[in-house]
């Protein structure tokens, strides 16, 4: 593989060719009957083009950053605070996403059991036959690896979900029945590489319709996705409290195969900056090279709505950083913290995910988040935390109704950063920090530090001479800071078991003083979130349990 196609997905046309009510039921009385829907190529191109339509975003609102101890939103309305005050069971579900996954699985199985192997010979004298039916035989396993990826979105949330590859009616919807998680990652990363190997680099074909779109699942989406729900099922939480060293070494072995085809391609973090991801003047992060696969969002403004800080016009302060998240990030080479300027001379993507007090953000107004400021307490929606929400946010944006701007967005599914950082935990668990083997020729060290040695980055790289479990605290702080919210701590913290410890949050107290100076100080609270071992998977909705016997609720 010598060229590099990344992965954009869009939204797509409807047919009117919907799930039923029962959530894994073909419904004959759709708008459009299942015969016209594949009379020819290209109906059935969109109904394939259809599956695509269920994957998700995380940008609405209250995000899971604010359910672990990234964040904490500041409305008390939110649903989003049933993950951790009790309120949260299979009557009172947070982000249940049961019937939408299945349905997002129903329409890939019905497009692989009635689209996928036909062949339309009745248009093949067409002049562009054989370049269009090239094309439209991908789908097969487009579809095929999208049906993975949803079963993946289930399993990382209730654990034990049935596998379902078939078209079910609506007996059987009713009577299936659940594998452990661990056994469903295995049959992801099986479905990946079978589609692996079927899969294009890229879409070429030559007078296609369909050529060049950039929202299609290629070889990198499939790697991807096999390193993480590999990863995931290695994990303590599905063995009993350690690793998998099977499943842990494919999933290694499958973020090389990333790490290294985009290598070849040029591709290195050293040439791309952490801003280069999202918020890029001219809209440069919608093409960035280091995204593997994203989500595509129109012009919008409504992160910023969301986000912005209480003092600004239209802002709803919203996802606020928790001093946990401010912590994890180190100092820049050569430099030493000082308590009474906290922010200088960071890692400098604390100060490209978090607003901080006396930074310039929003308009290029500077925000004043101590006690009595324009953006701190007491107001009425002011942060909680002492900080607010920079990623993904563009400083420029007017939520002035009668001057309203929007910008692109992109939410990332999967990229390089995340790769290195995969590889790194799974590595190091086989082969020590510095070891390597005849598969896994990339050391945990080496793979880490190339995601600290980012372009704009200044530094230091993490020692050769630690053992395994400092550098396992490193390799998840790492984390913490490379992939803040995009939607990986919440997942971390259930997937290593060490959920309970991050329910204690800290804010920053910031005072001024009457030099106009400041004091901060860390407050912890230890009290507010409630933990309970069950909450390590969702509870499934207990109308689905009522349905179907055959369900269990994994510890609810």
């Amino acid at each position: 593989m010598n060229r590099i196609y990344y992965i954009c997905l869009f939204t797509v046309i409807f047919l009117g060719f919907t799930s039923c009510e029962d959530f894994l039921e073909y419904d004959e009385s759709s708008t459009i009957d299942k015969d016209m829907a594949f009379s020819n190529m290209e109906r059935a191109s969109k109904v394939a083009l259809n599956c695509y339509t269920y994957i998700k975003h995380d940008f609405s609102g209250a995000m899971r950053s604010s359910a672990c101890d990234e964040s904490v939103y500041v409305w008390p309305n939110s649903s989003i605070h049933r993950y951790y005050n009790t309120s949260w069971s299979p009557f009172t579900t947070v982000d249940d996403k049961w019937s939408h996954y299945y349905d997002g699985i129903f329409a890939c199985n019905n497009f692989l059991e009635n689209g996928a192997d036909l062949e339309f010979l009745e248009y093949s004298y067409d002049e562009n036959y054989e370049n269009d039916f090239a094309n439209y035989k991908s789908f097969k396993w487009e579809v095929r690896a999208l049906r993975a990826f949803y079963h993946f979105e289930l399993a990382k949330r209730y654990g034990a979900i049935p596998v379902v590859e078939k078209v079910l009616d609506v007996k059987e919807a009713n009577q299936v029945k659940q594998k452990n998680a661990k056994e469903v990652m295995q049959w992801i990363g099986d479905e990946c590489e079978a589609c692996y190997e079927n899969l294009p680099e890229k879409y070429d074909f030559s007078g296609n319709p369909y050529n060049g779109q950039a929202g299609r699942v290629t070889k990198l989406f499939v790697k991807a996705l096999k390193s993480r729900a590999l990863l995931y099922g290695a994990s303590p939480l599905h063995n009993n409290g350690v690793y998998n060293m099977d499943m842990l070494r494919n999933s290694a072995k499958a973020s090389l195969d990333v790490i290294n085809t985009m290598e070849e391609a040029g591709v290195k973090l050293s040439r791309i900056r952490y801003t280069d991801l999202w918020n890029a003047s001219g809209d440069k992060h919608v093409k960035c090279k280091e995204v593997i696969a994203k989500v595509r969002i129109n012009s919008t403004n409504s992160f910023e709505k969301t986000n912005f800080p209480i003092s600004v016009e239209g802002g709803k302060s919203g996802n606020c950083p928790t001093q946990n998240l401010v912590d994890a990030y180190d100092m820049q080479s050569g430099f030493t913290y000082d308590p009474q300027n906290p922010y200088a001379n960071r890692d400098e993507r604390l100060l490209h995910t978090i607003v901080v007090n006396q930074s310039e953000w929003a308009y290029g107004e500077t925000m004043n988040i101590y006690k009595g400021g324009k953006d701190g307490a007491p107001i009425k929606g002011a942060t909680p935390t002492g900080y607010y929400l920079k990623k993904f946010a563009m400083n420029n944006t007017n939520l002035n109704s009668a001057n309203e701007t929007k910008h692109k967005m992109i939410w990332i599914l999967f990229r390089l950063g995340e790769m290195y950082l995969n590889y790194a935990e799974a590595a190091s668990q086989i082969n020590g920090v510095n070891g390597t083997d005849a598969e896994l020729t990339l050391s945990a060290i080496d793979a880490i530090n190339k995601v600290r040695d980012r372009k704009g980055l200044s530094i230091d790289m993490i020692s050769e001479s630690i053992d395994i479990d400092v550098f396992m605290a490193k390799c998840r702080k790492e984390r913490m800071v490379e992939l803040a919210f995009e939607d990986h701590r919440f997942w971390d913290v259930r997937r290593w078991m060490i959920a309970p410890s991050t329910n204690i949050i800290k804010t920053m107290k910031i005072e001024k003083k009457a030099d106009d100076t400041f004091t901060y100080d860390v407050e912890v609270d230890n009290k507010t979130r409630k933990w309970n071992d069950k909450y390590y998977f969702y509870p499934i909705n207990q109308k689905e349990i009522s349905i179907n016997k055959n369900l269990t609720n994994n510890g609810w």
